[in-house]
């Protein structure tokens, strides 16, 4: 996962991109090539998202371009293939902000963790494929992790869920440090079958 300061049409913008690898022995079971971008202005409004997923045998991409119209926030949605056909596509238009899997990320990073109590929660609109959803941040509590660079972080435990079929579900479990940097130091991403659980390097 990356964080960087760019131009995106010809403003001041923050790139944050993610890429999941699934390792040689996980390759046997399942292989993961996915690719996420996020594209924010610097206060925060989405501009620009796109995932390129590469997974056994899914290959497409699902891409949302925001905008902020008369009071609405708007995101137009499109799926398509990897050969270009198009799968599915959606406009939304709402007066709550709308977040993707990456900004999301770095609104938890954000929050004021000194206010934190178990189980606290905060909603937010997400984009899911070519849909919009809620997600719910919750609060689990604390937690010391080992991460990969072999030290050792007092972490907060937040999970994030939605609600699908009318049942709740966790879709990605984050432990970030209890300083007021807020790192990400283990992100455990729900898929169909178990989890990908990548540690801060």
């Amino acid at each position: 996962m990356s964080d960087k300061d760019v131009k995106y049409n010809g403003e001041s913008a923050r790139k944050l991109q993610m890429t999941m690898t699934s390792g040689k022995t996980a390759d046997a079971l399942y292989q993961i090539r996915d690719t996420i971008t996020s594209y924010n202005s610097l206060d925060g409004n989405g501009l620009f998202y796109c995932k390129v997923t590469n997974e056994n045998n899914r290959h497409d991409r699902e891409t949302a371009h925001f905008s902020y119209e008369k009071g609405d926030y708007k995101v137009e949605l499109v799926a398509r293939s990897n050969d270009g056909s198009l799968l599915d596509r959606n406009t939304v238009k709402g007066r709550e902000r709308i977040y993707d899997m990456l900004n999301m990320l770095q609104f938890t990073r954000a929050l004021d963790s000194r206010k934190l109590k178990k189980g606290d929660s905060v909603t937010l609109q997400m984009v899911n494929g070519t849909l919009v959803v809620k997600q719910y941040i919750v609060y689990e509590g604390d937690k010391t992790i080992k991460a990969d660079d072999g030290k050792i972080y007092d972490c907060h435990i937040l999970s994030i869920r939605d609600r699908k079929y009318g049942e709740e579900r966790e879709t990605l479990k984050a432990f970030v440090t209890k300083n007021q940097d807020h790192l990400p130091v283990q992100l455990n991403i729900k898929l169909s079958f178990g989890y990908i659980k990548a540690l801060l390097k």
